[in-house]
């Protein structure tokens, strides 16, 4: 007797069904505000943020369920935690995790072969479980949003330029166009169009050096390397505004929804490799910011010269 087994469920195909579907609707995570969430989604034991298309997947998760939220955790780790299910719960969000495993009889061999294991977890919204600390976000006024955008701008080093009516990234001459700060609606609408810009500009091969930046025609829509690349910008303007407490404007760029829908229905695969260089464009930016926060400023003594003039009175 053979047994009619459903076939196993595609995790990434479920993802990319249910990002055009929101899509066509007007409501996937990057084409809505997100001033009012609790954040990027995070490891809800561990603090640390997801990456890639999980931070997608899990959004969605909260679209579809009403979270506001962004802390997940599995059984496991809930478990540890020592909280417990409020009432009966079922997982509702879902990650890919990949883990490099050593070939079988490779420990010895001079150049080892390995592989990646592919494991898909369960898990539970922090809103699920009794528990959990109260979520901390911090309230930013109006001044601290434009004193952080400032500061991304400025720390990123990229040459920025104001002046005629169009927001874009320049690859010709590595540099970032913006009209005037005071064509802007309010401050924070600059900087929102500011990080969009700005994701653009880590794809110039002087940093990530991004396929889908510098093989785009520019400005042309039927361009797949154009329209792949403005996702990037989408989804990575959306995750740095999260990060930075800047206000997420999406309405300028409907006009591609058409081409990542078709992108997607092509390609499965397609919406993780741009959450993916997303994630890699934000994380560039922000360590930018944290390593010229970090920095001495010019006048400040380093502590070579304080050696140097301890020197001089010995």
């Amino acid at each position: 007797m053979i047994e009619n087994k459903s076939p196993p469920r595609d995790y990434r195909q479920e993802v990319t069904n249910d990002i055009i579907r929101l899509l066509e609707e007007g409501a996937a995570p990057w084409q809505k505000p997100w001033e009012g969430s609790g954040g990027l989604p995070m490891n809800a034991t561990t603090g640390k943020p997801y990456r890639g298309g999980n931070v997608i997947s899990l959004m969605i998760a909260g679209i579809r369920n009403g979270y506001t939220d962004p802390r997940w955790m599995t059984f496991n780790q809930m478990d540890k935690a020592g909280w417990r299910f409020k009432g009966k719960q079922h997982h509702t969000g879902k990650i890919e995790y990949f883990e490099t495993k050593l070939a079988k009889n490779q420990e010895e061999e001079d150049d080892p072969r390995y592989y990646a294991l592919r494991r898909v977890f369960l898990l539970y919204n922090a809103e699920q479980v009794e528990g959990v600390p109260p979520l901390v976000t911090a309230t930013r006024d109006p001044w601290q949003v434009c004193e952080d955008g400032e500061n991304m701008l400025k720390q990123s080093g990229a040459d920025i330029r104001h002046g005629g009516g169009r927001a874009f990234y320049n690859r010709a001459s590595d540099h970032i166009q913006l009209p005037e700060k005071q064509c802007f609606i309010s401050a924070p609408a600059y900087y929102g169009t500011a990080a969009h810009e700005l994701i653009h500009w880590t794809g110039n091969e002087k940093r990530l050096n991004r396929e889908t930046l510098n093989k785009s025609r520019g400005f042309d829509r039927a361009d797949d390397f154009y329209s792949r690349e403005e996702l990037i910008a989408e989804i990575g303007s959306m995750m740095l505004a999260v990060e930075r407490g800047i206000p997420h404007d999406p309405s300028q760029h409907a006009a591609y929804v058409a081409s990542w829908i078709k992108a997607l229905k092509n390609d499965k695969n397609e919406i993780f490799r741009a959450a993916s260089a997303a994630s890699d464009a934000v994380d560039w930016v922000l360590q930018r910011q944290k390593d010229k926060a970090t920095e001495p400023p010019p006048d400040t003594p380093t502590r070579s010269a304080f050696r140097s003039a301890a020197a001089l009175h010995r």
